[in-house]
């Protein structure tokens, strides 16, 4: 999946999600397939979205 979507392992990455459960998922599948760099927001758009001070894009 990660060579289908282009993500290149040998950068930094950080994984995000709704709640913080799925990124844990992603970013340990990205360590398994050879990524060095792997971060994960805990917070997730649980925490982000709920503060004002960060930005939000929408998309309509």
């Amino acid at each position: 999946m990660f060579n289908k979507a282009e993500v290149d392992l040998a950068k930094p990455i950080i994984c995000t999600c709704g709640s913080g459960v799925t990124a844990c998922v992603v970013g340990f599948a990205a360590l398994m397939c050879g990524a060095t760099q792997v971060s994960v927001y805990d917070g997730s758009w649980s925490e982000w979205g709920a503060d004002t001070q960060y930005p939000v894009t929408v998309d309509a």
